[in-house]
């Protein structure tokens, strides 16, 4: 790979040009991932264009979507030739709109198994509020596409409209994916809302997370009802912060399991430098949110604050997650401060790239203090380039194992062009010193071959990264972190709590003795979670989810998947697809998601199984160990229906389930 490219010698095989429409429309002014919108197993882009003009209606505003394929592309596509069967545009609503101002991948919001998109329009009108804004989510499909889409069509099945609060509050001015902030296994979004007055300071912003579901939304939501139920406010602390200015996903920072997100505030002032910028991590968490959470109450267990580094530097001008770009097993972060003085060129820019660890945070960090152990500055190279305007991972794009980032230089002037702008692309790399001996060093971080290898760490907290081939790593003793990569792979962690993650191939995961995360990833896995309280998620692909003892929590995602929960009151969450849940001993909540799902009742069982979602006309009771439907019996209560199971021979007369919300008479269920 060359060290520069000339954006001018794209000719379709090394990459290609999108060209916009109409003068003035500004395409391009907001790009990202759009996911697989299309559910074609390619990703796809969006392209905003907030001064574009839709059906007459000026600065309305535009966002195109365009397919990926593997049949090839030319040097340059022209957006007006979007039909629906390459792409399509994505219509505003009304004149100062802005739609398209940002744009991004939403993630799976309806939990439909497919990527949905979302839109921000800063200066849209909401009910006599002038430029409170308006943000959109549109849902992903496998259906065809129309060549346009107008979002005042959107109505809850194929998208919805989510209203901001405030006259001049400018909600949508910055929009994102936020991961799944409360593990609940539904994606969610959040909202950037940089002029919003939270608790009388006036724009100190706010950001608002709304949460993912499938239980369907109506065709708008007012971001004025978030309640900690559906999603949560999260304030700014002081007047002009602009918190919210830019906001991200930030993957697991602190690898919890749960994902994060990061809060761009780019005039705060923290340690008396003015404008230096402050950005913000909030942990993720399954315990969930009040309705309101105050970014001055992060104190290192909930988040924690970034602190930018000289007066005007704008840190938090632009924020992202980084991926993993040191490939210790955690994802990192990367704040871009576009006015700081690198080497003495002013407004060169900076950005800073700020590692994930799971020993924990202070409240505060401050960026003067990375040292290449906790992240690391990227120095911008001329003075007024604006590098860090813009930040965000790039995936691994040089195929070596690793993360890497691309930074955005606006304002450079590459070959004596004026202005033209630069992109810069950092490769990841590993952090690691050089690894001992001694046997007295026992907490390792390696990497491995293509080959396929068999792997023991022994004892101690080690990282293992199996990369290529068909791998068996065993973690032994300490709080291992183990990625098998591509291949299929067996992951046994051993004692003590560890994360496993399968990453492609069909892989076998054992979490052994201890409190153990075990992540499927791509293809079709078994997850054994053996003893402790394990976290199991299977993610794409038909997988087979077995949580042991303890009490488990099992993950289907996409697919038709299989969980046992075996001993223990577990939770078993199946997600999309057909699947299979069993609970066994144990009081167990059961949850199908989408599809037609069986829920399993045996002889052997003990404690009362609450399903949660059971439809009459999708799902059955399947009976194992002896059980016939002679031995039923249903009762409701409570505008709920009780199974009750009598059996003389196996001496057995108790409830086995309930079925929430649901009433039905035994001839009404189905049962295998």
């Amino acid at each position: 790979m060359t060290s520069a490219i000339n954006l001018s010698d794209l000719n379709g095989s090394n990459g290609f040009v999108i060209n916009g429409v109409d003068a003035d429309d500004l395409s391009g002014l907001s790009v990202s991932s759009a996911g697989d919108v299309n559910s074609d197993g390619i990703d796809d882009i969006i392209i905003g264009a907030q001064w574009a003009d839709p059906n007459d209606n000026y600065l309305a505003g535009e966002s195109y979507v365009v397919f990926g394929t593997n049949d090839g592309f030319n040097a340059s596509l022209e957006l007006s030739d979007l039909d629906g069967s390459n792409g399509f545009v994505i219509n505003g609503i009304d004149s100062f709109d802005l739609s398209g101002h940002s744009v991004s991948d939403a993630g799976d919001v309806n939990g439909d198994g497919i990527d949905d998109i979302i839109i921000g329009a800063q200066w849209a009108d909401l009910n006599g509020n002038r430029e409170a804004g308006e943000s959109y989510v549109v849902f992903g499909t496998n259906d065809e596409f129309d060549a346009s889409l107008d979002l005042s069509t959107l109505d809850g099945s194929n998208g919805f409209t989510i209203n901001g609060i405030n006259a001049d509050d400018r909600s949508g001015a910055a929009v994102s994916s936020a991961g799944d902030i409360n593990g609940d296994g539904f994606d969610d979004i959040i909202i950037g809302v940089y002029l919003a007055d939270p608790n009388g300071n006036r724009e100190a912003g706010e950001s608002y997370v709304v949460f993912g579901t499938n239980d369907g939304f109506d065709a708008s939501l007012d971001l004025s009802t978030l309640d900690g139920s559906n999603g949560f406010v999260l304030n700014g602390i002081d007047i002009f912060d602009y918190s919210g200015f830019s906001v991200s996903s930030a993957g697991d920072v602190n690898g919890d399991g749960i994902d994060d997100i990061i809060i761009g505030a780019r005039f705060a002032d923290p340690n008396g430098n003015s404008g230096a910028g402050e950005s913000y991590v909030v942990f993720g968490t399954n315990d969930g949110f009040d309705a309101s959470l105050d970014l001055s109450t992060l104190d290192g267990s909930n988040g924690f604050t970034i602190n930018g580094i000289d007066s005007f530097d704008l840190s938090g001008t632009s924020v992202s997650g980084a991926g993993d770009v040191n490939g210790d097993g955690f994802d990192d972060i990367i704040v871009g401060a576009r006015f700081a003085d690198p080497n003495g060129n002013r407004e060169a820019g900076e950005s800073y790239v700020v590692f994930g660890t799971n020993d924990g945070f202070d409240a505060s960090l401050d960026l003067s203090t990375l040292d290449g152990n906790n992240g690391f500055t990227i120095n911008g190279i001329d003075s007024g380039d604006s590098s860090g305007f813009s930040v965000s991972s790039a995936g691994d794009v040089n195929g070596d194992g690793f993360d890497d980032i691309i930074i955005g230089a606006h304002y450079a002037s590459p070959n004596g062009n004026f202005t033209a702008g630069e992109s810069y692309v950092v490769f990841g790399f590993s952090t690691d010193s050089t690894i001992g001996t001694s046997p007295t060093i026992f907490d390792d971080d390696l990497s491995f071959t293509a080959a396929d290898e068999t792997i023991d760490a022994l004892t101690g907290d080690d990282t293992i990264r199996a990369r290529q081939g068909d791998d068996d790593v065993f973690g032994n003793d300490g709080n291992d972190r183990l990625f098998g990569n591509q291949g299929d792979d067996t992951l046994d962690g051993g004692a003590d709590d560890d994360n496993l993650f399968g990453g492609s191939g069909n892989d076998l995961l054992i979490g052994g003795s201890g409190n153990d995360s075990l992540n499927g990833g791509l293809n079709n896995d078994t997850l054994r979670g053996n003893s402790g309280d394990d976290r199991l998620k299977g993610q794409s692909g038909n997988d087979n989810l077995i949580g042991g003892n303890g009490r488990d929590t099992l993950l289907g995602g996409n697919g038709d998947d299989r969980l046992w929960g075996e001993a223990g009151s577990d939770v078993l969450k199946g997600n999309q697809g057909n699947d299979f849940l069993r609970g066994w001993r144990g009081n167990d909540t059961l949850i199908g998601g989408e599809g037609q799902d069986i829920f399993v009742l045996e002889s052997e069982k003990n404690g009362t199984d609450i399903i949660e979602d059971f439809i009459v006309e999708d799902d059955a009771i399947g009976l194992r160990e002896g059980l016939t439907f002679d031995d039923l019996e249903v009762v409701q209560s409570n505008g709920n229906t009780n199974i009750n199971v009598f059996n003389e021979t196996l001496n057995i007369s108790e409830t086995f389930a309930i079925l929430e919300g649901v009433t039905l008479t035994l001839e009404e269920l189905t049962v295998i």
